[in-house]
């Protein structure tokens, strides 16, 4: 039937083991994996459980540390291909489910309403759910900007959660995404968007799923938090902007449910903190690239080594960046990694206060219409 898939590094043992025991109790799930990527604490923890586990709900609880199968930093991606192969060599289930580690609101209700959707024929299925509008700012501006310019007649554009972590595959989905090296190279955290490129490069049909319950995560602090995972996503997409992908893909979106208020009020980082890195870490080299990209950028940032601004980065200038990004951006260079780190603060401080706090259903209107106006640029060349 189902593997159940929880990759983790340094997770609260107590968040895991409740979403095992959830998987377990599910009639799908034939077997669940956890993939540590070390022999940390809550490594640690769950392989104490586990025996336990296995004889009170008479199915394995299996795991293991995630080996090394990638050529970029190790992290999440050897992760999720370790649990893929483990999939393939060595069970015959027909269906692999991939959960996040740190899920407090995790339910049968994932599983049940993956399989539902598998069960109508669906090679890929995808978990979305609300997202507060100040949160998922590299989806937005990373990830979706760069499939709506890149692969504006793909189906990649309007796949709602494309970093997101919670998806089905069936036995020849896992197949075709292992045995494509561009996947199994991805070791960090491009991997989320190695797999959902993969997924419509291959032509597999993809259903979305919405989980109103949503999946809360503690606030993040300045964006320092997410600069790895900024510069390895853009890296990601980066590298595969001359790959072709078909057009056609069958990709249903269930229909989103009402939003919860804690949601739409819920603030997704630190607004005063990350407001002054843009005076910081400058180096000569930095202002020297700045040459590449259109004047208002160019100038809007060098005035904010001495005062943050960044009411010049609107969409448009954005997409203007983005484009000097994909032709000249090199993830090896410390000063190009920190140009981008502050381009896209900007662009974030932009959209908050401009567009954020007009509310959210506002915001979330102007986001999704954000990739469509992207879609059209691309298409008609402008």
């Amino acid at each position: 039937m189902s593997l159940v898939v929880f990759p983790f590094k340094e997770e609260d043992p107590e968040v895991l083991l409740a979403s095992v025991k959830v998987a377990l109790a599910h009639p799908r799930v034939k077997e669940v994996l956890c993939v540590g990527a070390s022999e940390d604490h809550c490594f640690r923890a769950v392989s104490a459980a586990a025996p336990e586990l296995t004889r009170t709900y008479g199915k394995p609880v299996g795991i293991i540390v995630q080996e090394r199968i990638g050529e970029m930093r190790p992290g999440k991606g050897d992760g999720m291909n370790t649990g893929l192969k483990y999939f393939l060599e060595e069970t015959d289930h027909r269906r692999l489910h991939f959960y996040d580690a740190d899920i407090v609101s995790f339910s049968e209700e994932w599983i049940t309403k993956a399989e539902e959707a598998a069960d109508e024929g669906y090679q890929v299925v995808r978990h979305y759910f609300p997202r507060s509008s100040t949160d998922a700012m590299i989806t937005w501006m990373i990830t979706r900007t760069g499939f709506a310019l890149l692969w504006p007649r793909s189906a990649l554009p309007w796949i709602e959660q494309p970093l997101g972590g919670e998806l089905l595959l069936t036995r020849e989905a896992a197949e075709k995404l292992f045995a494509d090296p561009r996947v199994r190279r991805q070791s960090d955290w491009g991997i989320d968007t190695l797999y959902t490129f993969a997924m419509v490069a291959h032509g597999l049909s993809i259903a979305e799923i919405y989980i109103d319950a949503g999946k809360l995560h503690k606030l993040y602090g300045a964006l320092t938090d997410l600069k790895t995972m900024l510069i390895e996503c853009f890296s990601a997409v980066q590298g595969l902007k001359g790959e072709a992908v078909p057009e056609g893909t069958m990709h249903h979106i269930e229909y989103p449910g009402p939003v919860r208020q804690e949601m739409k009020e819920r603030i997704g980082y630190d607004f005063e903190r990350t407001l002054w890195l843009l005076r910081e870490n400058w180096t000569d080299r930095q202002v020297e690239l700045l040459a590449l990209f259109p004047r208002e950028v160019r100038e809007g940032l060098l005035t904010s080594r001495q005062y943050p601004r960044f009411s010049f980065m609107d969409e448009d200038a954005w997409a203007e960046v983005y484009r000097v990004l994909l032709a000249h951006f090199d993830a090896r260079d410390a000063d190009w990694a920190e140009l981008l780190f502050k381009l896209w603060i900007a662009r974030v401080l932009q959209y908050t206060t401009a567009v954020a706090l007009r509310g959210y259903d506002y915001a979330m209107y102007h986001l999704h219409r954000m990739v469509a106006r992207y879609v059209h640029r691309a298409l008609v060349g402008a």
